[in-house]
C-alpha cells in the first residue's frame, strides 16, 4: 500500500474521531449590538423581492461515462435570465442543508443548482466513498459534477419546464461550504495536489465570474496544500468566524483565511464574524447539530455575499461601493469585518 494511501486512511480516521468528538470550549464572543434598524439599511440585508421556488431531487440519469446526479433547483418564481450559482455542499453534508443562505440569494435574483456529491450524505457513506475513491477521486468527482451541470442546463430545463430560461449561462459563479468551498475555488484557479503523479491539477474555468467560499479548508491530507491557492485568480469572497475551529485539522480559525491571504491579489474579499463557527451553530451543513443557531452571523453572511455577487455578476455600482469600503465593519462595531486585497 502506498504511503499516501496510508496517510489518507489515517486522516479519515482522525477526521472521524474529531467530527464525533466534543466541540472545543472557546472564549465568549462579542454579540452583535447594532440597532436592527441600522442593519436593515445595509446592502442586501432584507429579504429580496423575488418569491423563491424550489424543485428538489431532480435526477440527471446515469450514462455510460457518468453516474446519476441528484439536484435541487432554486429560482425566482417570476422572471428569467438570472445569474446562475452552483453550490457545492460540505463533506458528509447534502444539497438540502443550506436553504437559509441559498434562498436569500434567490430572493435577490439568482438561480441556484445544488447537487449531492459522492461524499454525501452521512459520515458512514462519506467514509465509505472516501476509502473507495480516495481524496483525489472525491475531488475529481466533485469537479465532474459541477462541469456536468454546466453542460446539462438544457437537459435540466427540459426535465423541469419551470426552470426554463431562469439561468443565464453567461453569468455564473461557483459557491460552496468547507470541502465544497475548495471545489468552488478550483474553478477559480485553486489547485489540488495529486500525490501519485506529484502534480497539481488545474480545473480553472474562465466562464466562472466569481467564487463564494464559505469556511474553505486550510491544508489537509496530502491534496490541499499551502500552495493550492497561489493560482486562485477569479474574484473570490472567503468567509470564516472566530469559532471556526476543528482540533486535529484547523485548531486556529485563521487557517480558513489562507486561501484569501495566498491567492493572487485583486478582487479578493474576506468576511470574519465574531463567534461564528463552521456551521453557524446549526444553520448550515449540520441542521441536526445540538447547538444554538447563530442568526446574526448568518445575516452578515447573507449581506456580504449578496453584495459581492451583485458586484461581480450584476455589475451593480452600489454593491461594489459597499464591499470596497468598511461600511459593514463600521455598522456592526467590528462584529463582521469585511476586508479586501
Amino acid at each position: 500500500m502506498k504511503i499516501t494511501v496510508i496517510r489518507f486512511l489515517l486522516g479519515i480516521i482522525t477526521f472521524s474521531l474529531v467530527a464525533c468528538g466534543d466541540d472545543p470550549v472557546l472564549a465568549p464572543a462579542q454579540p452583535l449590538q447594532t440597532d436592527p434598524a441600522v442593519i436593515a439599511q445595509l446592502y442586501g440585508a432584507n429579504q429580496g423581492p423575488h418569491r423563491v421556488r424550489v424543485e428538489r431531487d431532480v435526477l440527471l440519469a446515469a450514462t455510460a461515462q457518468e453516474s446519476e446526479l441528484l439536484l435541487n433547483l432554486y429560482f425566482p418564481a417570476q422572471g428569467d435570465n438570472f445569474p446562475l450559482l452552483l453550490f457545492s455542499h460540505g463533506n458528509w453534508s447534502d444539497k438540502d442543508s443550506y436553504d437559509r443562505i441559498i434562498e436569500h440569494w434567490v430572493g435577490h435574483g439568482y438561480a441556484v443548482i445544488a447537487p449531492n456529491h459522492l461524499d454525501c450524505c452521512s459520515a458512514v457513506a462519506g467514509i465509505f466513498n472516501s476509502l473507495r475513491y480516495g481524496q483525489v477521486g472525491l475531488i475529481e468527482a466533485r469537479i465532474a459534477d459541477m462541469s456536468r451541470i454546466l453542460q446539462a442546463l438544457q437537459q435540466i430545463e427540459r426535465q423541469v419546464p419551470a426552470f426554463s430560461r431562469k439561468a443565464d449561462p453567461r453569468r455564473v459563479a461557483l459557491t460552496g461550504h468547507s470541502f465544497g468551498a475548495f471545489t468552488a475555488q478550483q474553478f477559480g484557479g485553486a489547485q489540488a495536489f495529486d500525490p501519485d503523479s506529484e502534480q497539481y491539477q488545474s480545473y480553472f474555468d474562465p466562464q466562472i465570474k466569481a467564487v463564494v467560499a464559505l469556511s474553505p479548508p486550510g491544508p489537509m491530507f496530502d491534496t490541499i496544500t499551502a500552495e493550492s491557492w497561489l493560482t486562485l485568480k477569479t474574484p473570490t469572497l472567503v468567509s470564516t468566524g472566530t469559532w471556526d475551529v476543528q482540533p486535529g485539522f484547523w485548531p486556529d480559525w485563521r487557517m480558513h483565511l489562507m486561501s484569501w491571504e495566498t491567492a493572487l491579489p485583486g478582487d479578493k474579499y474576506a468576511l470574519i464574524m465574531d463567534g461564528a463557527d463552521h456551521y453557524l451553530g446549526n444553520l448550515i451543513c449540520r441542521p441536526q447539530r445540538d447547538a444554538d443557531p447563530q442568526e446574526d452571523a448568518l445575516h452578515m453572511l447573507q449581506i456580504a455575499s449578496t453584495a459581492f455577487l451583485d458586484a461581480y455578476l450584476k455589475d451593480k455600482q452600489a454593491a461594489r461601493d459597499f464591499i470596497a469600503t468598511g461600511r459593514l465593519t463600521d455598522a456592526t462595531g467590528g462584529f463582521a469585518k469585511l476586508s479586501v486585497r
